[in-house]
């Protein structure tokens, strides 16, 4: 197939197929908010506060977790958390369900006016850019768009249009399925004209170019690398150097960061294929790690002037935890989605060293699933008594645990103290009373590294991980922004935020 197949559904549904299946562009008019795909785009304002419109409605759709990550990223950076033309990514709801969205991607469209027409155009393709490279680097195959700024911000729906089509052609890579789902009738029109156009254009030039090839002699096959040819581990394109084990010449000379946000996207695309492809993946990647050795000196005293007081984690622990635990500071860690990992970088002090040497929130959850994946069995065994609140292992790992800023479960828990050589204890408030399952499980229990006994060697001794002292850290079930409210019913409080507990001088 050459060009593009423009299928006009019906009414209110075109759809634009590109050659090889490379694409396809859906332009439909209906609510953006249910709309069942990878990720939708929702058009917000620079503080992210939501007071009108289809953000309203994206925020009434998805409900008060994702509401309590705009408010986080909000608390943090102000009133402008997200510019314009820049754009935010946020899980859609803590437990995904197969009719919405997994993703909200907040972004900022700009202001349309005749005299600034240039400037708009760009900060509309910076929403378009943006949007699509989150989607890339979370390798989500499709998302769903609005109209940006076509609103009350005024951008005239033909041009914004164009501007989407290029932007779309220009960015999109990995993300194979964009739609448009459109409230207004008129924008709905104007899309479809302008890809329509678009199209034909595209299918023009094909036909002039399949006239050409056929007065060309085709190309020779390709010839077949031999299978002696040793392959880079991470990117498993590039052949390796005579001296090099693991890296090729352009993975060698990434920084430590690069190297683990592709290890976790590889993790991610094999999760994509099956438990079994990701199970396969782990025991190829695993020699990595040991090529950036990870010591860990957790901080355990709560200093002012390096950590900030959460005060709502510290509603709960006054309020809702055991005595015991009461005298000890909660630490502010962001509530993105990544805040499991989030804590122990920042127990960790990260920041204070240089970049090549530091360990990020991705490189944790790399290593953790790697961990937790090679020898599930084992923790199983270990923590059968929490097997009433584990989630489905296989189920979790691949939709889950590999997929960065997406929430964490206690499987997490299990296996990160083997990956950081600390013992952790979990602290959950007894919200919801003494019956709650999880508190009875959950509070107070400590997790400690696995010994991993060397299966190749039956007769070597089996050597801790260090001589040091292990240090303990204790994490608490919180939420993300709000305390529990007065006529709220405890029962259906859950938590959706990780802190840390530190001592007090």
């Amino acid at each position: 197939m050459s060009g593009v197949i423009i299928d006009k559904v019906d009414d209110d549904t075109a759809v634009f197929k590109f050659a090889n299946g490379s694409l396809k562009v859906t332009i439909r008019q209906g609510d953006l908010s249910k709309e069942a795909c990878d990720a939708i785009v929702n058009p917000t304002n620079k503080s992210m506060t939501h007071n009108g419109g289809l953000d309203s409605i994206i925020h009434k759709t998805m409900g008060q977790y994702f509401t309590d990550q705009v408010v986080a990223i909000k608390n943090k950076f102000g009133d402008n958390a997200c510019p314009v033309g820049q754009s935010r990514i946020f899980i859609a709801k803590f437990n995904r369900e197969e009719n919405i969205a997994h993703y909200v991607i907040n972004t900022v469209g700009p202001h349309y006016r005749d005299d600034e027409r240039e400037q708009a155009a760009f900060h509309l393709q910076s929403c378009y850019y943006t949007s699509l490279a989150l989607a890339n680097l979370y390798t989500l195959s499709s998302i769903a768009y609005p109209a940006i700024s076509c609103g009350a911000f005024k951008f005239p729906a033909n041009e914004a249009a164009k501007v989407g089509i290029e932007s779309v052609r220009q960015y999109s890579y990995h993300v194979k399925d964009v739609r448009f789902v459109l409230f207004d009738r008129p924008v709905f029109d104007a899309f479809v004209h302008e890809w329509t156009e678009y199209s034909q254009k595209v299918n023009r030039e094909a036909n002039v170019i399949d006239d050409r090839d056929r007065y060309q002699s085709r190309s020779p096959p390709p010839i077949p690398r031999p299978s002696s040819v040793r392959i880079c581990v991470l990117c498993k394109e590039r052949t390796l150097p005579v001296d090099r084990q693991l890296f090729c010449d352009v993975c060698s000379n990434l920084t430590r960061s690069e190297v683990f946000n592709k290890f976790l996207q590889r993790l991610r695309s094999a999760a994509d294929k099956s438990y079994d492809d990701l199970h396969k993946e782990c025991l190829i990647l695993k020699p990595i790690l040991l090529s950036y050795p990870l010591v860990y000196t957790p901080a355990q005293t709560f200093d002012q002037g390096i950590h900030t007081r959460d005060t709502v984690a510290e509603h709960y622990l006054q309020s809702h935890c055991d005595r015991k635990f009461r005298n000890a500071m909660p630490v502010a860690i962001v509530g993105d989605g990544n805040c499991f990992y989030n804590t122990f970088v920042k127990l960790g002090g990260v920041g204070a060293t240089n970049e090549a040497s530091s360990f990020t929130p991705v490189e944790l959850r790399g290593r953790n699933a790697v961990e937790l994946i090679l020898n599930k069995d084992e923790y199983t065994k270990k923590y059968k008594a929490l097997e009433p609140i584990l989630d489905s292992f296989e189920k979790y790992v691949v939709e889950e645990m590999v997929h960065d800023t997406t929430y964490v479960t206690v499987w997490d828990l299990l296996s990160i103290p083997t990956v950081l050589n600390i013992n952790i204890t979990s602290v959950y408030p007894k919200v919801n009373g003494d019956s709650d399952l999880n508190y009875q499980l959950l509070n107070g229990k400590l997790y400690e590294p696995l010994i991993h006994k060397d299966t190749t060697n039956k007769n070597q001794p089996i050597i801790p991980m260090t001589i040091v002292p292990i240090k303990v850290v204790r994490i608490l079930f919180s939420h993300c922004n709000r305390p529990t409210h007065i006529g709220t019913k405890k029962e259906n409080w859950t938590p959706n935020h990780y802190v840390p507990l530190l001592n007090l001088r």
